[in-house]
């Protein structure tokens, strides 16, 4: 992974091949959009928002030039990719600016906002407009006999239900992924050990943990999946962020072995739902309560007691 930064930052054209055949290679293999958007983010990080926006436009023209090529469809894999990428340009330039990954995390939020409202500027019913969009894929597992058809119309509506807020996290998800690999990949290269003091710090507002409560009870009352039930996914999704940044935090304050942290990211394989809940109950939890500080002072109490 270092060595994909550094031939990106070593020129224009190695970071424009890189962010293209990476965005190109994304089509089959989704995880590859993250460092893809990561190199238009470190470019911005490092070189400013008009470097990384010249670097964002030229890839796109070479992703255009080679979907013609292999595809011979231009308009849904440049949308495709800039989707990736402009979020996370935008955000790099943020970061770049204010320096705190809390408040960038609050923006991209923000921008999952967004893309939840569209959804619903798009369609008065998004859940009627995911269930005509799925209902060819669903059909196509009924016939490949990958499940059952007694099933199949149960499927439909639990995922069209489910998936208007699952793309605004997913999206913002994502976007800071990016973001976070751009920001590493600085830090690597001319700032080592910046990026863990930088993570550690993540700390979303205080507002936003009264807006999350706000909502938690407004979902509470709400009966069906709904808007109430897609804003919570989205605030839950930058709490889990928090969350990771307060298990890294912790891990360091208290010294215990790195191997926790592996445990924990392979348990949000396995085990992804209730690892996930517990993340963002503890990042939100950590916006009222401040365990790095406590800890930090208990800490300090002890070396001088």
């Amino acid at each position: 992974m270092r060595f994909l930064a550094s031939m990106a930052m070593r020129s224009r054209s190695q970071a424009v091949m890189a962010a293209t055949v990476l965005a190109i290679l994304a089509l089959p293999l989704p995880p590859l959009s993250i460092p893809s958007a990561g190199i238009v983010a470190l470019v911005t990080l490092r070189r400013g928002m008009r470097e990384g926006l010249l670097i964002l436009g030229l890839a796109g023209m070479a992703c255009a030039a080679l979907a013609l090529l292999l595809f011979s469809h231009v308009l849904p894999v440049v949308g495709y990719v800039l989707l990736m990428w402009l979020p996370v340009w935008l955000l790099g330039g943020l970061l770049r600016i204010n320096r705190s990954l809390g408040a960038t995390l609050t923006v991209a939020l923000l921008f999952g906002l967004l893309v939840l409202g569209g959804q619903y500027l798009q369609s008065q019913s998004p859940v009627d407009a995911w269930r005509e969009l799925l209902a060819p894929f669903i059909e196509s597992l009924v016939d490949a006999q990958v499940i059952d058809a007694g099933i199949s119309q149960q499927l439909l509506e639990t995922m069209a239900g489910w998936m208007p807020g699952s793309i605004a996290v997913g999206f913002v998800l994502q976007s800071m992924a990016a973001l976070i690999t751009g920001r590493w990949w600085q830090a690597v290269l001319y700032n080592p050990g910046g990026f863990r003091e930088e993570f550690h710090q993540l700390r979303l507002p205080r507002a936003l943990a009264v807006g999350t409560l706000c909502v938690l009870v407004l979902n509470w009352f709400s009966p069906e999946v709904g808007l109430p039930t897609y804003l919570t996914m989205l605030l839950l999704s930058g709490w889990l962020v928090q969350g990771l940044a307060l298990v890294h935090a912790l891990q360091r304050q208290t010294g215990t072995s790195a191997a926790w942290l592996v445990v924990m990211y392979a348990l949000l394989v396995v085990a992804m739902p209730y690892v996930v809940g517990a993340l963002a109950i503890a990042g939100f939890a950590d916006s009222w309560i401040d365990f790095r500080t406590r800890l930090g002072s208990s800490g300090k109490s002890d070396r001088t007691g």
